[in-house]
């Protein structure tokens, strides 16, 4: 099939159960190349076969004449769905021979083998309290309008916050905030994105800045969630049921969407508390099981760095240990922002941060973030030789792939370099870094999904919900609490054998926000 998942669904509906998904052309094609522009099986057909298919459009029309697909005729629809069917077969030896020069035949198979799984946790959706996310929407309201005065006295007027020429006459005009090096919009008037607020905080001293930043949140979050979940609820299931897509992230992760619930924010006292409406059944608990710090026990694998992979062996705190290291300092006399400080270079490093974005985030100079840069690689070579190969190999190769052999290309270093940006050549740089420890942890974490959600289909009434990068999210029954957590700890902790053991914090609670607390 082409985008078997929503086949397969629908066709359950009507009792119609398919398994085993053997093929998927969809996912077959962004397994081949992860930043496809054509997954749609038109576009697909066109790229790979040279063959223009009907439009949907000529047959169900446009705008106020347009109908539903139920209502074109036998003889125009027959026609129209054989192609579909006649275009993925034609596809298919294309596809799986490209999957098995590039050695994917194995990742094809894992995929399919989480279709059913996603397909079921979509299915069961998950129960929000509706009350309370009403009580939260006039909390917010009310806050919003206070921010909304105090920005008006501090400006001495009062304008449209939302309107950006406005606010940036405001700012830059009336008040004389800074504006040396910021980029100009269309409109002529200087950008007020978010970037740009943020670099303004520390020469503002009205208190103007930090209110429109939390003005933007608190809208942002009211708008995109606490108004808008309530209307998704499915009258027939009195659930939310998000889409997860095998083929929305270039490295590898589910994406969710309709609503996404994997981006609900967490570092704000005011988006924590979104998750205290994300309830569970009567006499169910929900069940949080995470990988701690999966992507820095992945990079020790991989990278083969002593001290890092002996930090992990010892069960030590690897930020606590990592600050031990660059001061040289016992890890008893750590304070808690050297740990902040090595916690910083830790995950900055994955991500591919240099030395000129440390010193931005932690207010250091440029001269003593490259000491620390130094430091960190004297203490940890292994990272080092890490970063620097696999730079190499994204320059030599055009890709570079995870432990499973799924991969990321990076056109850029196949173009003439003199020609290229050099910031899409650094941003590239930093991609090819991160790829085979985040693509590794979302393939690490599907390996565990599949396994999971069969020993439970077979023994259980618990169900998986949501997988939120490296946490899954289930509902239990309160009677099979125990034995589910031990089971999700078990399967998680052995989905894969790397050189460091995979650790797995599981919490509980009635609503989201307890699992965290």
């Amino acid at each position: 099939a082409h985008n078997a998942k929503f086949d397969c669904m629908i066709l359950e509906r009507h009792g119609v159960d398919v398994s085993p998904v053997a093929f998927d052309t969809r996912i077959a094609e962004w397994l081949n190349d992860p930043a496809t522009k054509h997954k749609g099986l038109k576009d697909l057909a066109r790229h790979r076969l040279g063959v223009e298919m009907t439009d949907i459009d000529e047959l169900i029309g446009r705008g106020k004449t347009q109908v539903t697909f139920a209502e074109v005729p036998i003889e125009t629809a027959a026609p129209y769905g054989a192609a579909d069917a006649d275009m993925t077969l034609r596809l298919l030896p294309l596809l799986q021979r490209e999957l098995e020069d590039k050695g994917l035949t194995k990742l094809i198979d894992l995929e399919m083998a989480l279709l059913p799984v996603i397909a079921d946790m979509e299915r069961a959706g998950v129960r929000i309290d509706v009350d309370f996310f009403r009580h939260m929407s006039q909390d917010l309201a009310a806050a919003m309008l206070k921010l909304e005065q105090t920005i008006y006295e501090i400006a001495g007027e009062p304008f449209n916050i939302n309107s950006t020429q406005q606010l940036s006459d405001i700012l830059f005009k009336k008040l004389g905030l800074p504006r040396e090096g910021l980029k100009k919009i269309a409109s002529g008037h200087y950008s007020t994105a978010a970037d740009v607020l943020e670099g303004l905080k520390a020469s503002d001293t009205t208190g103007i800045i930090d209110a429109i930043i939390e003005y933007r949140e608190l809208g942002k979050l009211k708008g995109t969630y606490v108004d808008a979940l309530p209307q998704m609820i499915n009258p027939q299931t009195g659930r939310i049921h998000t889409s997860f897509s095998q083929t929305g992230a270039i490295t590898g992760r589910l994406a969710s969407s309709n609503p996404n619930l994997q981006n609900i924010p967490i570092r704000s006292e005011v988006g924590q508390q979104l998750r205290r409406g994300f309830i569970t059944e009567p006499g169910w608990l929900f069940l949080s099981a995470d990988y701690s710090q999966v992507e820095l026990r992945i990079l020790a694998h991989i990278s083969q760095d002593e001290t890092l992979l002996e930090a992990f062996r010892q069960d030590q705190d690897i930020h606590t240990a990592t600050a031990a290291a660059i001061y040289g300092i016992p890890v008893e006399q750590v304070t808690k922002n050297q740990r902040r400080f090595a916690k910083t270079i830790n995950f900055g490093l994955i991500y591919g941060m240099g030395a000129f974005r440390l010193a931005r985030e932690t207010g250091l100079t440029l001269s003593e973030a490259e000491k620390y840069v130094q430091k960190y690689f004297a203490q940890f070579p292994g990272i080092e030789r890490y970063l620097e190969q696999t730079r190499h190999k994204a320059r030599v190769d055009g890709y570079v792939e995870t432990l499973f052999g799924r991969r990321r290309y990076f056109p850029v270093f196949k173009s003439s370099m003199g020609g290229a940006n050099r910031q899409a050549v650094q941003r590239a740089e930093r991609e090819a870094v991160n790829h085979p420890i985040q693509g590794t942890a979302a393939d690490i974490i599907k390996y565990a999904m599949i396994r999971l959600h069969g020993t439970l289909k077979a023994r259980y009434r618990a169900r998986l919900l949501l997988q939120v990068h490296d946490e899954l999210l289930l509902e239990v029954p309160r009677e099979e609490i125990d034995e589910v957590r031990d089971l999700v700890v078990d399967v998680m902790s052995s989905a894969f054998e790397l050189d460091v053991p995979l650790k797995v914090e599981a919490e509980t609670g009635s609503n989201w926000l307890e699992l965290k607390e």
